[in-house]
């Protein structure tokens, strides 16, 4: 019995060490649980805290003081502090809710105590790209809250109407004599960003785009249907008519006669003219009207939201026009009412002023502006027997027996023929591609299946010497489309479509059912958009038309992006742009290595870039991939003709060497090294083996190497280049062959020879590169060809955008 008690004891307790275990590791996930349940609130609250410094910030009623700090970084570059974001108001009420409940009734240093703190832990960091014109704002919790960090941001984004008016119109549909809007309910002129996804999609839809005619002898007609109408400014060299409901949501800038004829049409900015404004019937327009000669009333017609009357009219009796009417002379024919301020605008008011530096005012002689599209012809036109293509079914650019004979020009497949026409199943483009059109072009596709497809990387630009036809309902796939493509180093649109076509009938006709993405370029002729044809892209045209429901809406992604004919033009922001062989000059003699010396580029930047003309003599050059390109980038060069720029260049790397010398004729000759770069010019011939440096080596005459022969950096050649053998060791950066006359101020012609066997490699080394250009101070880096954005004018006009808060 006894046993049994001590066995039914043992039990027991071991039952209860169980339990008190079972207890024991309960308590523990309980305080585990507990502990991340408060680290969980922790960080959320962090969270918190940072997104509602930023509701502070965005917030209405800071809209002042936050603009205020805003435009003072674009100004001096230096960010708000966040004690100068709590001194101007814009975070008080925030702080003031984060300090302790019994903040009042510390002492002084106490309360300096509790601010410092929460000012060590609570950060805002600004970030500017002017290039997107973006300002990101970031706020940091780094840990009011039981030392749990937390991070949001918010980016606004700035638009800028230079001081006086300079710079306004920039982006928009440009036409050269003007454009005739027409018909129906649905014709649409807005912008969007594809780079914030589809036109429509959200909020993405509806933001301005300027209407623009750059002739004297333009002139812009409204005569349409009442919604939804242009949305943007207008500006016109020539006049502007109004003769039906035409909705305008924006201003007008004229420099001669405005006309408004519209019933019930509604202008929702102000009206300026440089000449005289008359009013017919029913025009309504809610800002202010300008005229630097005369505002005249002709009729029965709407209003101007009108607050008071002041100053001299004549005729009428009583008053109609609202809002500040100013111009010498108002006047009435019947009795119609006519009220606003009445004054004399600056005689010294230049609308030409309101241009962009890109757009400039035609005068009544001069052609209009061609966008370089004849340069544009000749660059890529080839074949001197061109044949006929009907690319039904088209596979590609690959396919060859369907196009014909293709060329390697300026980093695209081109391709030449005489007519072309697509149509049947669609086409397939592989890579970037130009189709140069002696004639015509026909583009119809109509099936569900039927569509233009672009590749990955891929571009398309189809130039016509003939008219442009576009029809169909399903004319672009665009699945995983891209509306701008990197080509060599420059940003192109993908889809480009130019007709030189000049005459009566259109150069290019787009008259669909479906949407068409890209650029519309026919500087000699019209574009015709109509039907229900969408353009998800941009114009340039000599007049433009668009009817029915048609609509155009100006994509912002191609904000930076050069017109069609301007490709190849970018500018060299530093050495780093530069191919492992780069010839300014025109080639007279060359002889390239017979051994496996290979030329090697690398992913933006050609294996070989030459002057325009040369790329073919180039074709049999060991390269990485095939890729030479023809003609020189503008910056120093200007396309390989600005030699005067070079020459400027050069007398500065000469006035700057670290080291200068005359004729070089010993071996192993060592001009700097690698962390130990130098500037080193030579002004006579180079005859040497063994060569070696690092840095900038200017040689004022002809180079000939052997041996075995290293640079890394940028080796400029101003004579003829001659290899002999070697091997062994490479050229990482770039050799830039550019002789000159420095009496005509002219690129001289160059031999080019590599004579035996050899095996050094010439490799693209960005670093290299930009070590090499960092040698130079920022006024000397400019003469080369800066890429610095140009200023932002301090009494400019910005208005800012919430577009992104994460």
């Amino acid at each position: 019995m006894k046993e049994q008690q001590g066995a039914a004891l043992v039990i027991v307790m071991v039952f209860l060490s169980g339990a008190l275990l079972l207890g024991m590791s309960s308590m523990q996930s309980a305080l585990i649980d507990e502990r991340l349940a408060g680290n969980y609130r922790a960080s959320t609250q962090a969270y918190m805290t940072s997104d509602n410094v930023l509701a502070a910030l965005a917030s209405d009623g800071n809209k002042d003081a936050r603009e205020r700090a805003l435009k003072s970084l674009l100004d001096s570059g230096e960010p708000p502090s966040v004690n100068e974001l709590i001194q101007n108001g814009t975070l008080r009420e925030f702080v003031n809710g984060l300090l302790p409940d019994n903040y009042k009734d510390m002492e002084e240093e106490e309360r300096k105590i509790e601010v410092d703190k929460l000012l060590g832990d609570l950060d805002i960091i600004f970030e500017v790209n002017e290039q997107a014109q973006t300002i990101t704002i970031t706020s940091l919790d780094r840990g009011l809250r039981n030392s749990a960090s937390g991070e949001s941001s918010i980016v606004y984004r700035y638009d800028v109407e230079g001081a006086n008016g300079a710079g306004l119109f920039r982006d928009g549909v440009i036409t050269c004599h003007g454009a005739n809007l027409t018909g129906g309910s649905g014709v649409v002129i807005d912008g969007f960003d594809s780079q914030a996804g589809a036109y429509g999609v959200g909020n993405n839809s509806g933001e301005k785009a300027s209407l623009i005619a750059v002739h004297e002898n333009s002139n812009l007609l409204f005569n349409m249907g009442a919604v939804p109408g242009v949305t943007g400014d207008i500006y016109s060299a020539g006049r502007m008519e109004v003769t039906n409901t035409m909705p305008i949501d924006g201003d007008v800038y004229v420099k001669g006669d405005i006309s408004l004829r519209g019933n019930n049409a509604l202008i929702t900015g102000s009206l300026y003219s440089e000449n005289n404004i008359v009013f017919h019937v029913g025009t309504r327009v809610d800002g202010d009207v300008s005229a630097n000669s005369r505002i005249q009333v002709l009729g029965n017609w709407g209003e101007v939201s009108a607050l008071q009357a002041d100053g001299s009219t004549r005729a009428g009796t009583s008053y109609a026009i609202g809002g500040d009417a100013t111009s010498p002379e108002v006047y009435s024919e019947i009795d119609n009412r006519i009220s606003g301020q009445v004054s004399s605008r600056d005689p010294e008011v230049n609308f030409a002023d309101f241009l962009s530096d890109e757009l400039t005012v035609v005068k009544e002689n001069d052609p209009c502006p061609d966008y370089g599209v004849e340069q544009l012809y000749e660059a890529y036109h080839f074949n001197t027997n061109p044949t006929d293509v009907n690319a039904f079914n088209y596979d590609g650019p690959t396919s060859t027996a369907v196009l014909g004979e293709s060329k390697n020009i300026n980093g695209f497949e081109a391709f030449h023929v005489a007519q072309l026409n697509i149509g049947g199943n669609g086409m397939v483009v592989e890579r970037p591609t130009v189709i140069v059109a002696e004639s015509g072009v026909d583009i119809a596709l109509w099936g569900s299946s039927d569509a233009i497809t672009l590749r990955e990387g891929a571009s398309l630009q189809v130039i016509s010497k003939g008219t442009f036809s576009l029809k169909g309902s399903n004319v672009f796939d665009m699945s995983d489309f891209e509306p701008v493509v990197d080509v060599g180093g420059r940003l192109v649109s993908a889809f480009s479509f130019v007709s030189l076509h000049e005459g009566s009938e259109s150069a290019i006709d787009m008259s669909s059912a479906g949407d068409m993405y890209g650029e519309l370029l026919a500087p000699f002729g019209e574009v015709r958009i109509a039907g229900s044809a969408r353009l998800m892209g941009r114009v340039f045209s000599n007049t433009l038309n668009v009817s029915g429901g048609a609509s155009i809406h100006y994509d912002r992604a191609y904000a930076d992006v050069a017109i069609a004919g301007e490709a190849g033009n970018e500018q060299w922001c530093s050495f780093a742009d530069i191919s492992p062989l780069t010839v300014v000059s025109p080639v007279s003699r060359l002889s390239l290595p017979s051994s496996r010396a290979k030329f090697i580029g690398a992913g933006e930047v050609p294996d070989i870039t030459v002057a325009t003309g040369d790329a073919e003599k180039f074709a049999n050059a060991n390269t990485a991939d095939g890729n030479v390109r023809e003609g020189i980038p503008k910056g120093v060069f200007d396309r390989g003709e600005s030699a005067e720029k070079f020459a400027d260049f050069i007398d500065l790397l000469r006035r700057r060497a670290d080291i200068t010398l005359n004729d070089v004729g010993k071996n192993n000759a060592v001009f700097g090294s690698v962390g130990n770069e130098k500037i080193t010019f030579i002004n006579g011939d180079v005859d040497t083996n063994n060569l070696s440096g690092a840095g900038i080596l200017v040689v004022n005459g002809n180079y000939d190497g052997g041996g075995n022969p290293a640079f890394d950096g940028l080796l400029i050649v101003l004579g003829n280049y001659t290899q002999k053998g070697g091997g062994g060791r490479d050229l990482n950066g770039a050799l830039l062959v550019a002789p000159y006359d420095a009496g005509s101020m002219e690129f001289s012609p160059a031999n080019i020879e590599f004579r035996g066997g050899g095996s050094n490699d010439f490799n693209f080394d960005e670093q290299a590169l930009r070590t090499a250009f960092n040698l130079l101070d920022e006024e000397e880096q400019e003469r080369w060809g800066g890429c610095n954005l140009s200023e932002i004018p301090s009494d400019g006009l910005f208005t800012w955008s919430l577009i992104d808060w994460q």
